[in-house]
């Protein structure tokens, strides 16, 4: 049966995004935005997981279609990013090895390679698609094995138990940039997201205020010093995978739910991924260099900018393309 489009995740992509944006613009009161990040992959691990579960109870997963629409779904604001990286580097950032890190962020392999190698940084905001896209690359194929147990709920939530015991004992044992970047090491929260694709959970009013206020604490909260990494790697990224699964729960069961499917919300989530594409180079270019504010404001005006032109000049007219070609799914929306 075909997904329904539903406004109130594009609204927690809103609410991501922002967090994130103002997080790399050092907005006072956003020390701890980088969690945003872990929203995504739980809101990533529950959209992905119900398609391909809606492909496998139709017929079965596909996954060549699969790997070919997210490819055309994601590759080509990514290229567009990395050839103005390639263009601009050797005048704005001429320290940076730009092939190699051009290279590293168009084959996604960022995340590990942060992980263990020091590199310059000025698109290594691609770590987190490097997660995402090994995830895509293992699902159609990781999935059904949950799905033929007999209770393969239990066996995601233990999944996710041991996904984040192993990141607790990555940044204990080994380093916080480990815990912090790799694929294996940041699992968990999809892995959650996947659980309530398949088990949704009813959430009550007050648990949604208590998930909402604990978000809010945990990003208002100021970073730690890099000797004390450990806890943002372990105890603030699980509260945050936590409170974006109670978040994605509730706009499961309240499409229209007031805040999140208000339609400034939902347009600023439908963006979200061009503005994290566009968004962390361009704060580079102003750090130490402008005001906190003056920073944020242009840096909302240039990635939402560039944003809006690659979802309306380049993804609208592929997703076109795509759905009148051999793309389109057996079953998915």
């Amino acid at each position: 049966m075909p997904l329904r489009y539903n406004p109130a995740l594009d609204g927690i992509r809103a609410v991501s995004i922002l967090a994130v944006v103002m997080f790399h613009c050092g907005v006072p009161f956003a020390r701890g935005g980088f969690v945003g990040v872990d929203v995504f992959f739980v809101l990533s691990g529950y959209l992905i997981t119900s398609l391909l579960a809606a492909e496998y109870r139709g017929g079965g997963i596909e996954a060549g279609r699969f790997y070919a629409r997210r490819a055309l779904r994601l590759y080509p604001t990514l290229l567009l990013m990395v050839a103005a990286y390639a263009a601009l580097a050797p005048t704005l950032w001429p320290a940076d090895n730009q092939w190699q890190s051009a290279a590293l962020a168009a084959l996604y392999v960022y995340d590990y390679a942060l992980a263990f190698w020091k590199l310059t940084y000025t698109i290594g905001h691609t770590w987190s698609l490097g997660v995402e896209e090994k995830f895509y690359l293992l699902w159609p194929f990781v999935l059904p094995l949950f799905l033929r147990t007999r209770h393969p709920v239990r066996w995601m939530v233990a999944a996710f138990v041991a996904a984040t015991a192993w990141r607790c004992f990555g940044a204990v044992h080994w380093n916080w940039s480990q815990a912090y970047f790799r694929f294996d090491m940041r699992v968990s929260g999809i892995l959650l997201g996947a659980v309530a694709a398949l088990a949704p959970v009813r959430v009550g009013k007050c648990t949604l205020v208590a998930a909402c206020l604990v978000l809010a604490v945990v990003v208002w909260l100021p970073s730690l010093p890099t000797s004390h990494q450990v806890q943002a790697v372990t105890w603030r990224i699980t509260l945050a995978e936590l409170c974006g699964f109670v978040l994605v729960c509730h706009a499961v069961g309240n499409a229209k739910a007031a805040f999140l499917s208000w339609r400034p919300m939902a347009y600023i989530g439908r963006l979200s991924y061009g503005i994290y594409i566009w968004h962390f180079p361009f704060v580079l270019v102003l750090r130490d260099t402008q005001p906190v504010w003056i920073q944020l404001a242009a840096t909302v005006a240039f990635s939402f900018t560039m944003a809006a032109i690659c979802l309306h000049f380049v993804d609208q007219p592929i997703k076109r393309w795509r759905q009148q070609a051999w793309l389109r799914p057996r079953g998915a929306a």
